[in-house]
């Protein structure tokens, strides 16, 4: 079992208004409503990828492990990115585990340990690629902005299947961790 808690940090919108206003070929009056669909968009590109576009604190609780090393959930994880690892005690509270681990930054970033911990983690860590619009690879704000003009173009349609529009999809798929 995985508990994963998102905390934004940024406070930014994820893409700029002139980039949204240009995809989804509005005039600048109407931006500020359609930023919601932007901020929609990226929320579900979130979801599917497992991204962090904006900085976020992500809290994760996991069962014991079974190796030494533990993938974060959500990524990318900056190097020299704030990170805490805590060992659940019997009774429910949570220990430092100050050392015998180290983090390997990324986008899909892991924490190695020494040994395997014996109880549940708490992983708290910062993730994303930033602090604003800017700071998000180009192509998955490319992502966001079709994604937001397919739910702009489609609002109150209920008769289209729900989904990412396929040029997102594609893009959104050299984002995503791949299981075995």
């Amino acid at each position: 079992m995985l508990t994963i808690q998102r905390t934004p940090i940024a406070t930014g919108d994820p893409v700029t208004p002139e980039e949204l206003a240009d995809h989804l070929r509005i005039e600048a009056i109407e931006v500020a409503g359609a930023m919601r669909y932007a901020r929609a968009a990226a929320d579900e590109i979130e979801q599917y990828t497992n991204l962090a576009l904006l900085d976020q604190t992500i809290t994760a609780v996991a069962d014991p492990l079974t190796a030494k090393v533990h993938s974060l959930p959500i990524g990318p994880v900056q190097a020299g990115a704030t990170i805490t690892v805590d060992l659940q005690e019997h009774d429910g509270s949570y220990t430092p585990v100050t050392d015998g681990w180290y983090l390997v930054a990324g986008l899909h970033a892991a924490v190695h340990f020494d040994n395997i911990p014996g109880g549940h983690l708490r992983i708290t860590y910062t993730a994303g690629y930033g602090a604003d619009a800017a700071a998000i690879p180009d192509d998955l704000s490319l992502a966001i902005c079709d994604q937001a003009l397919r739910l702009y173009d489609r609002r109150g349609d209920v008769d289209n299947t729900p989904g990412l529009a396929p040029s997102t999809a594609r893009i959104c798929a050299r984002y995503r961790r791949v299981a075995v």
